[in-house]
């Protein structure tokens, strides 16, 4: 009992921490969220149906123009004023096209009475601090003086809207692949097939030989160019750096599998790049955090079933307090940020079931597990998959742009 009970104040001054930790860094953001959606509304000012006009709305600018506009009613901006604090999300979100910044961001702080219509350096010239002025004035506080925000936020869309369209923008570019890299990328998924075949001798190597030039040959002349030479090497090199991985993986079938699937992954990545942008490194790490959790909770189940086999009390009371460390986690999140809490929740439960406190279980070996075995769990480094705030997401924000000197205009009703 006294070995339960000084776990428990352990787990909670753990628990304790990672709360504080986490409340500290949400403090640093100056709104804590993501910018996931064209539209945020943290007042529930706006109903379910003008919202999703909106969006609809400003993702058909986008597609038109390629400029990214965003949308957001707060309660307050705190002690920050609304420039500064505009100025500061319009940065950390990266609103516009990356060497374009044809990014607008339009902030109403609800409580505060003011408004704001933050410009990318890209659109200054189109949505000039005068136009911008008048679209505030005679658009938007006008309405929202008769407590019509959804009217005054549409009005305004509509007016920036009109001014995007009219301006000349770089064209869209289509999110596409090179056509190089597409041939590299398939000239190892190829290796990769004839690596199986002829591990499983269903491929004869003379014959593999003569698939590698017959598929080598066209992709130098339609593909190569200038640079058909690095064509001629690259190409058979990815084949046969393919056929050696996944013919040698063949002999080891979890780790093939697992291989297998992480290639079709990047392959269905590089097909949806055709049509939408992505970010591979952002995908890639939501992968590698994937894997990270599912690996964790595997791990806890394993030490949940050893603690049930020891004292079922014991049991009892571990689950309690992870339960415990999964609500709170949830809650610090507040719906947001549990890409980073979650990882914290199931360390703190793994450390929870495989903890037996100083001293403890010395008549079966000792330390944290009952075996004698020399090697140990790992501790379980946190690692988030994703950044909350970065702004890279497909529904807005993704065009990594966010440079804005400040231009656009301010005001109040």
């Amino acid at each position: 009992m006294v070995m339960i009970l000084r776990q428990s104040v352990l787990s909670l001054l753990a628990l304790l921490l990672v709360g504080v930790m986490s409340l500290a860094r949400a403090d640093t953001s100056p709104i804590g969220v993501a910018l996931d959606q064209r539209v945020i509304d943290l007042t529930n000012t706006l109903d379910s149906t003008t919202t999703q006009r909106l969006k609809n709305q400003l993702a058909e600018l986008e597609q038109r123009k390629g400029a990214q506009v965003a949308v957001l009613l707060v309660p307050t901006t705190g002690s920050d004023g609304i420039e500064d604090y505009a100025n500061q999300l319009f940065r950390a979100w990266k609103l516009g096209r990356k060497d374009v910044d044809d990014g607008i961001l339009l902030v109403v702080a609800k409580d505060d009475r003011k408004v704001r219509i933050e410009v990318g350096y890209g659109l200054e010239g189109i949505v000039t601090d005068l136009l911008a002025h008048r679209i505030i004035e005679e658009r938007i506080t006008p309405a929202f003086r008769q407590g019509d925000f959804a009217g005054g936020i549409q009005q305004g869309v509509n007016a920036l809207t009109v001014l995007v369209d009219g301006g000349d923008l770089p064209k869209v570019a289509e999110p596409r692949l090179p056509l190089g890299a597409t041939a590299v990328l398939l000239a190892f998924v190829f290796g990769a097939v004839g690596g199986v075949l002829i591990v499983t001798r269903k491929l004869d190597w003379r014959h593999a030989l003569i698939a590698t030039v017959v598929l080598t040959v066209p992709v130098v002349v339609f593909v190569g160019g200038a640079q058909w030479p690095l064509y001629l090497l690259v190409f058979p090199l990815n084949m046969l750096i393919g056929a050696a991985i996944f013919g040698a993986l063949w002999r080891a079938r979890t780790i093939f599998y697992c291989a297998l699937l992480f290639l079709i992954y990047i392959v269905g990545l590089v097909v949806v790049n055709q049509y939408t942008e992505v970010n591979f490194f952002d995908w890639l790490m939501f992968l590698v955090g994937a894997c990270f959790l599912l690996w964790l909770h595997l791990l806890l189940l394993v030490f949940m079933k050893d603690a049930w086999g020891k004292s079922r009390m014991g049991f009892i009371v571990r689950l309690f307090l992870a339960m415990m460390v999964y609500l709170t986690a949830v809650l610090i999140a507040d719906g947001d940020g549990w890409q980073e809490t979650l990882p914290g929740a199931f360390v703190l439960s793994l450390f929870i079931f495989i903890y037996n406190g100083s001293g403890a279980g010395s008549s079966s070996g000792g330390g944290f597990l009952r075996s004698s075995s020399s090697s140990h769990p790992s501790s379980g480094r946190s690692s988030s998959a994703g950044n909350s705030s970065s702004g890279n997401s497909s529904s807005g924000g993704s065009g990594r742009g966010g440079s804005s000197g400040g231009g656009g205009a301010s005001g109040s009703w």
